[in-house]
């Protein structure tokens, strides 16, 4: 490309651009396309009121489960850690009495 707005280190076209066949095909595609997307989304469409109140509820079932599941394995955890305390104590315990 020459002329006032070209830049000068912009590569030669490879060669000639689409032809209008190939654009109106690649209309075609996206109007069948977005046809069908709506299409499907008015045959499903969204989930109705009833639906939608027990999928929350088996949402904050999951949550409340997976909330007990981390506060379960947090106390499991401590225990072992007290467990390892203590037994570091007694193991101290142990070899002070040995030496005295």
């Amino acid at each position: 490309m020459t002329g006032p707005g070209a830049a000068p280190d912009a590569p030669a076209p490879d060669g000639p651009g689409p032809s209008r066949r190939d654009v109106v095909e690649g209309l075609a595609v996206a109007v069948v396309a977005g046809v069908g997307g709506f299409a499907w989304f008015s045959a499903s469409g969204p989930p109705s009121e009833e639906e939608r109140e027990e999928l929350e509820d088996r949402l904050d079932d999951e949550q409340d489960e997976l909330e007990d599941r981390r506060e379960d394995d947090a106390d499991r955890d401590e225990d072992r850690d007290d467990d390892r305390d203590d037994d570091r104590d007694d193991e101290d315990r142990d070899k002070d009495r040995g030496r005295g």
